[in-house]
């Protein structure tokens, strides 16, 4: 078992400049690591933290939520996302990411790491970055996180031939039964 304060650290760095294509705020986080959509808020940002390609965020407003992605792009994003930038020596980022984005991490949360606010909880930055993971040796890290990527590209093929069809019986619809 290893503590995630051991594997990756809390960006915080300020963004010198804000991209709204690639700026990231927990409205633009899909529920239950769904990925993220295209921001569509105000243009006024005035402060955000920077983050890379292979960053984990992780929304810190309602966790229950569970609003995290793992960056594909460099960005920005807002002061509410937390963004953990793993040491890529010590532990493979996608494997962090899978092993942070279970039921029972965001359960940790909620419960051991504490939460302020009731109807809209934070959670506590100290308390997450104390949870624990089980972390093999670098290759199996790569084989595992290999091995669920290949399971996540299949879900998400099959998402979008699912949307596809409804979008063809619609139109079936609308054609014959006006």
């Amino acid at each position: 078992m290893s503590v995630i304060s051991n594997l990756c650290k809390y960006v915080t760095l300020r963004a010198n400049e804000i991209n709204m294509e690639s700026y990231i705020t927990t409205d633009n986080m899909l529920q239950n690591c769904e990925g993220i959509r295209p921001y569509d808020g105000t243009d006024n940002i005035t402060s955000a933290i920077a983050y890379q390609t292979g960053d984990i965020l992780l929304s810190n407003i309602r966790p229950y939520l569970k609003k995290m992605w793992q960056a594909d792009h460099n960005g920005s994003c807002s002061p509410d996302v937390l963004v953990l930038r793993p040491y890529k020596d010590k532990v493979d980022e996608r494997f962090l990411y899978y092993s942070l984005r279970r039921d029972v991490f965001f359960d940790y949360i909620m419960n051991e790491a504490g939460t302020r606010g009731l109807k809209m909880p934070r959670g506590n930055k100290d308390g997450i970055i104390r949870y624990r993971i089980t972390l093999p040796d670098m290759e199996e890290q790569r084989k595992v996180a290999a091995e669920i990527s290949h399971w996540d590209a299949l879900i998400a093929e099959a998402k979008n031939t699912m949307a596809g069809c409804i979008i063809r019986k619609q139109a079936i619809m609308d054609k014959y039964l006006k």
